[in-house]
């Protein structure tokens, strides 16, 4: 069953996962090359933490949250963030399914997958032929549009399950903070 709107808990936690616009993420990640993502992860990790303390300072707010998220590192988190999809993916799934969504399907294993595969492409080195260079170029941009795609899809499944279990009841709109222009300029550029 989904958590109900809790007004006890900071606007920033009221959601069961992070609240982000789809099409900010695949584009701030398109255009850092990639630098976004562990952004990305590091804020769904450390709102599970938060939560998590929430839940134990507060244990009458009834969250619905793992034991053991007061202890997560959102730091690493992000680091190792090829691994956390799978978790990241586990939990959006798990919550759909039990709250009776027949649309719950995201594929951890395969998330994992196709977002690892834009790191066999960056070890091209480029030679004299030009077309050759724009040829394995577009084949990266490709990839990392794959790549981009499987973190994108966890964020709109994550808003379809808040919607849906009316913990945020507006659209979500496009806010850029420092960091998500900090980031993809540093992404950009390196």
């Amino acid at each position: 069953m989904p958590e109900k709107f809790n007004e006890k808990l900071p606007k920033e936690l009221q959601t069961s996962f992070y609240l982000d616009n789809p099409k900010k993420i695949f584009v701030l990640s398109m255009l850092s090359c990639g630098f976004y993502y562990p952004l990305w992860f590091y804020r769904h990790w450390r709102h599970f933490k938060r939560r998590a303390i929430a839940m134990e300072k507060n244990p009458e707010l009834n969250l619905n949250v793992f034991e053991k998220d007061k202890d997560i590192r959102p730091f690493w988190s992000a680091f190792f963030s090829g691994f956390y999809i799978v978790g990241t993916a586990r939990r959006i799934r798990d919550k759909m399914k039990s709250s009776g969504l027949s649309n719950y399907a995201t594929g951890p294993w395969w998330a994992w997958y196709f977002f690892s595969i834009n790191s066999s492409a960056n070890r091209y080195e480029p030679s004299a032929d030009i077309n050759l260079n724009i040829i394995f170029y577009l084949i990266e941009v490709f990839l990392m549009a794959i790549a981009t795609w499987q973190i994108t899809r966890l964020q709109i499944k994550a808003n379809e399950y808040i919607a849906a279990s009316h913990e945020y009841e507006k659209h979500v709109e496009i806010n850029y903070n420092k960091w998500d222009i900090v980031v993809t300029i540093v992404g950009f550029i390196f």
